[in-house]
C-alpha cells in the first residue's frame, strides 16, 4: 500500500513539474512575441523615395528639415545628425487591420554648401485583435513620399 501512495506521489510531482514547466515556457513565448512585435515597429533603413538637392550647408538642412516635420505635427522617434537619418514616430489608423506610416529621411552631404535629401513615406500592416500581431515589413509609398518631399522642400526654402 505505501508502494502505491509512494509511486502516485511521485507521478504527482512529475506532474506538477511539467505543468510548471509548461507555464514557464508558455510566459517565455509570450515575452518572446511581445518582443518580436514591439521590435517589428521600430524604424527601418529601406531603399526608394524621393531625393532632391539644397543649396546649403548639411548641418543647417538637418536642422531645418528636424524642425519642419516637429511643425507639421510629426512626433520624432529619432534623429541623428551624424548617420543623416531622421525617423517619424508611427502613425497608426484602423482598428482590427492596423496600417502604420512613417516618414524616414535620410540626409547626404554633397559638399560644404550642398546637401541631398531622400523621403521615403513608409507604409506597414498588421493585425489586432486579441492577440497582437508583428508588424510586416515597411513598403515604399512612392505617392506619399513625393508629397512629403515636395512639402519638405518647400517648407525649408
Amino acid at each position: 500500500m505505501h508502494k502505491n501512495k509512494y509511486i502516485c506521489l511521485v507521478i504527482s510531482a512529475m506532474a506538477l513539474g511539467l505543468m510548471a514547466g509548461y507555464s514557464l515556457n508558455g510566459g517565455q513565448r509570450h515575452e518572446r512575441k511581445a518582443a518580436q512585435a514591439e521590435e517589428s515597429g521600430k524604424p527601418k533603413a529601406v531603399s526608394g523615395g524621393v531625393t532632391f538637392q539644397r543649396n546649403a550647408p548639411y548641418e543647417k538642412t538637418f536642422d531645418d528639415v528636424l524642425n519642419f516635420l516637429k511643425k507639421q505635427g510629426y512626433g520624432i522617434d529619432s534623429a541623428d545628425k551624424d548617420a543623416g537619418t531622421i525617423y517619424t514616430e508611427l502613425s497608426i489608423k484602423g482598428g482590427w487591420k492596423q496600417t502604420g506610416t512613417r516618414v524616414n529621411v535620410t540626409l547626404i552631404k554633397d559638399s560644404e554648401t550642398a546637401a541631398s535629401v531622400r523621403v521615403a513615406v513608409t507604409e506597414q500592416k498588421r493585425y489586432k485583435a486579441a492577440q497582437t500581431e508583428p508588424w510586416g515589413e515597411p513598403k515604399v509609398n512612392n505617392e506619399q513620399s513625393s508629397q512629403v518631399a515636395d512639402l519638405i522642400k518647400s517648407g525649408i526654402q
